[in-house]
């Protein structure tokens, strides 16, 4: 009689085992697939802000690039102003191609 007990008591609990386990993979598949989103739209992010970070990084090279050569371009530009200036106070015609400024 106490091994048809012990029976009955081994397949109860197995019975709440197998429920108990079915619950716990349910959870756990709902979790990956949570944890799975997450850090998909996490990389999204990241992805992102890596590409602004990148694209600010380009911008402010060429800004820096345009900075350093303002002087150099301010100068040329005050050379051809002088040049075209001095020309047109000594009477001489600035032309462009077959053109004429003044």
């Amino acid at each position: 009689m106490t091994s048809i007990i012990a029976s009955i008591k081994d397949l109860i609990s197995s019975v709440f085992e197998v429920i108990f386990s079915t619950i716990t993979t349910a959870f756990d598949a709902v979790f990956s697939v949570f944890h799975f989103l997450l850090s998909a739209v996490t990389s999204v992010f990241g992805q992102v802000v890596s590409t602004l970070e990148d694209t600010l990084g380009i911008a402010a090279g060429a800004a820096k690039f345009v900075a350093s050569n303002i002087i150099g371009l301010t100068l040329i530009g005050i050379g051809i102003y002088a040049f075209l200036n001095y020309k047109s106070r000594q009477g001489q015609a600035v032309k462009v191609g077959n053109k004429k400024l003044n």
